[in-house]
């Protein structure tokens, strides 16, 4: 019945420029059959403007007939300039009106590929998971391929839906449902989705300034990313400046260790933004969550503070952004149980449309405990990174990275990172 459908307003949008072809054509002359019609004067005929008013209006009425609505009695008043069909089909949801007509969801493809130098063995000496290569040796690397699938489904709810390809294989990243008009200023979120804990691990690798994930995120919350299936459920405070809280529980795995099995885990996460003037935001968030550990009794509590402060005048495309982030692990209830701390700051400057630059300052603790060598000296890790990008448009660019680990064994070493970035399709914007 759906092919049917589709197949039907296809037929109507691709018969729209013959219709007004044909009405543009001169109708032929019919001999006088009688003295009185060949004193009747001829009519005075339509402009083209008219012509294409009243084809346009044959063709939303077709299509609005296709599509099973009831014409002007149920159709939504359309903005002045915008057919009726497509304001209806659009509504007040955005996405790409003709999708909806055919009754197609918004498709996307983000592919991400880079190349490594590392001077220095980071699988033994910095464990982390992402982009390196071997000691001394330039590596390229296919870093991902994203295919995200977004349409509204109905007034009451939309539907978001990511799948990354990677080396490692085929994976559903996100797939969740969205609510779209709870009273009370509530949203519920269900499905698989990234936790709400912190800033950057609700974001997409294409998203971030730099290429790399932070080290403490890396290895204090989880090795690529927190998430899992469960629900979400945010409310959004009446206050005079943005206020959200939102409860989490899901069932997440870290760490991709041998042994290793979803635990539930409840979040909850307060993020503020505050207007400090007409071109600068600053947003602070606070984060906790609690997981379940296979031990009797056991858990695991997760903490995390972010601040975002943005700079952008109205009257240009530069920005300026300071961001940064703390975490900290606390095991309970475990023999051997510690506790760590770790974060990052960064500095990011996009100069116009083409060109940014940003530096990065990462602290993370390091040794056996967090999957180095035995013979590596456990303590912290610092690492001193900067890139530069190249924005040849909106969907795509380039990015140079390069970074200095001191590590407390005093075997320190340079990374750099070359990254190319390209994105197609309609891809709607992740959470800010």
């Amino acid at each position: 019945m759906h092919l049917l459908r589709v197949a039907s307003v296809l037929a109507v949008v691709l018969s729209f420029p013959s219709a007004v072809f044909a009405q543009q054509q001169p109708a032929p002359q019919r001999p006088a059959q009688s003295a009185q019609s060949a004193q009747t004067a001829p009519q005075k005929p339509q402009s083209p403007e008219q012509q294409d008013a009243e084809a346009r209006k044959k063709l939303e009425a077709d299509i609005a007939k296709e599509l099973g609505q009831s014409g002007a009695k149920t159709a939504p008043a359309a903005p002045q300039g915008q057919p009726a069909a497509i304001a209806a089909a659009q509504g007040s949801t955005g996405g790409n009106p003709m999708a909806r007509l055919l009754l197609l969801p918004d498709i996307s493809a983000v592919g991400s590929f880079a190349a490594a130098f590392d001077d220095y063995d980071v699988a033994a000496r910095s464990p982390r998971e992402g982009l390196f290569g071997p000691k001394d040796k330039p590596t390229p690397l296919f870093q991902e391929l994203e295919l995200g699938l977004q349409s509204v489904i109905d007034p009451y709810a939309r539907a978001d839906i990511f799948i990354s390809f990677t080396p490692d294989g085929v994976d559903v990243e996100e797939a969740y449902l969205t609510t779209l008009n709870l009273p009370g200023g509530l949203q519920l979120r269900a499905g698989k989705f990234f936790s709400p804990l912190g800033r950057q691990n609700q974001q997409h690798p294409h998203v971030w300034d730099f290429i790399d994930a932070p080290l403490a995120r890396n290895r204090l919350v989880a090795g690529e990313v927190l998430s899992g299936p469960g629900v979400d459920v945010a409310w959004l405070a009446p206050l005079p400046w943005f206020a959200e809280l939102h409860l989490a529980g899901q069932g997440t795995k870290p760490f991709d260790v041998p042994g290793a099995e979803e635990r539930l885990t409840g979040m909850a996460r307060l993020l503020q933004y505050f207007p400090l003037g007409t071109a600068t935001t600053l947003g602070v968030g606070f984060s906790a969550a609690r997981r379940d550990e296979a031990s009797g009794g056991g858990f695991r509590d997760l903490g995390a503070a972010d601040l975002y402060l943005r700079w952008r005048p109205l009257e240009t495309r530069s920005y300026l952004t300071l961001q940064g982030e703390v975490y900290t692990r606390k095991f309970r209830n475990i023999e051997g149980g510690r506790s760590d701390t770790g974060g990052f700051a960064q500095l990011f400057w996009r100069q116009d449309a083409h060109y940014g630059y940003g530096v990065r300052y990462d602290d993370a603790p390091v040794g056996p405990a967090f999957g180095a060598a035995e013979d590596v000296a456990s303590g912290t890790e610092r690492r001193y990174g900067a890139v530069a990008i190249w924005y040849p448009s909106e969907f795509q660019r380039l990015r140079l990275q390069v970074s200095y680990d001191q590590r407390p064994d005093r075997q320190d070493g340079v990374e750099v990172l070359l990254a190319l970035e390209l994105g197609i399709g309609s891809h709607g914007a992740h959470p800010f």
